[in-house]
């Protein structure tokens, strides 16, 4: 890179959490600029989305997201980023695809979105989930809320936003994940939830300690979904409801319907019923005790 670098990338990513490159989309980095430099010299009140050149991953993806590759892998990483907020020497971006303490080499206003049919990065469930989201998560209701494979956090923030009298807790098993869920509550301002790392087979809570339990789309990627459904039954009160949304064209070993996930429930004792949003089926469940 034959120019100096103007600041440096301040989140949790690593090459363990970054191959869930798409998740990232999500994610707010902070932007620490050198020593005499502002804020105010690469934003502008007239944009909301920015290019920021940094240093490429240090990874490589597999042939399926060889885009991934191209875009983010070879000389130089530019992420098309949106700016949440600016404080003195410091820029906090959604998006940022950039490794903790990367440099970053520019930051220019931007004011066109790539082309559609380009993967920069999205999964193709990215639309799905939004489509879910909108419907399934003002119904979210509890005291205290698990969201079970929170990812970076979209979701869990999402529900939190929407209740705000209940403790959502946000579980994945990547300490890495949760580190920068932690951050994006903080930029945001999310006082309500709160993220730790723990497995959906082993979870380190009391029983009955949840009034509401989320799944959302994490289910299919299980081994071992009786044991887990179990478990989540534990944490539950008498009476306590799980959402779970899952999809039906894309699954990992076994193609299920709605009709098979509500078996799923009722095998670890949960009453449950289904309906499908789009391309997904959505089940509600009961536990009873």
């Amino acid at each position: 890179m034959s120019f100096k670098p103007i600041g440096k990338v301040v989140n949790f990513a690593d090459e363990e959490t970054m191959e869930l490159l798409a998740l990232w989309r999500d994610a707010v980095s902070e932007v620490e600029l050198n020593k005499h430099s502002h804020a105010s010299s690469y934003v502008f009140d007239e944009y909301s989305h920015y290019i920021v050149v940094h240093d490429p991953l240090d990874m490589e993806f597999p042939k399926s997201r060889d885009e991934w590759n191209k875009r983010f892998c070879r000389e130089t990483g530019i992420s098309v980023v949106k700016l949440i907020k600016h404080d003195g020497d410091r820029l906090y971006f959604k998006g940022l695809l950039a490794l903790n303490n990367s440099s970053v080499y520019g930051i220019v206003p931007y004011t066109a979105f790539d082309h559609q049919e380009a993967a920069y990065p999205k999964l193709g469930m990215e639309k799905l989930k939004k489509e879910v989201f909108a419907e399934v998560i003002p119904l979210v209701k509890g005291k205290d809320i698990l969201d079970v494979g929170c990812g970076l956090g979209a979701a869990t923030m999402e529900i939190a936003q929407h209740s705000r009298p209940s403790n959502v807790l946000g579980i994945d098993l990547l300490e890495g994940l949760i580190r920068q869920c932690r951050i994006n509550a903080e930029i945001y301002g999310i006082e309500n939830a709160t993220f730790e790392a723990a497995s959906i087979y082993d979870l380190p809570y009391e029983n009955e300690r949840f009034d509401m339990v989320t799944c959302f789309f994490m289910l299919h990627h299980l081994d071992d979904i009786p044991k887990a459904l179990r478990e989540v039954k534990r944490v539950l009160t008498d009476g306590g409801k799980v959402f779970a949304a899952e999809p039906l064209d894309h699954h990992h070993g076994a193609k299920r319907e709605g009709r098979d996930w509500v078996k799923l429930f009722e095998d670890a004792g949960f009453s449950a019923i289904s309906r499908n949003i789009s391309k997904a089926v959505f089940i509600q469940a009961t536990a009873e005790k």
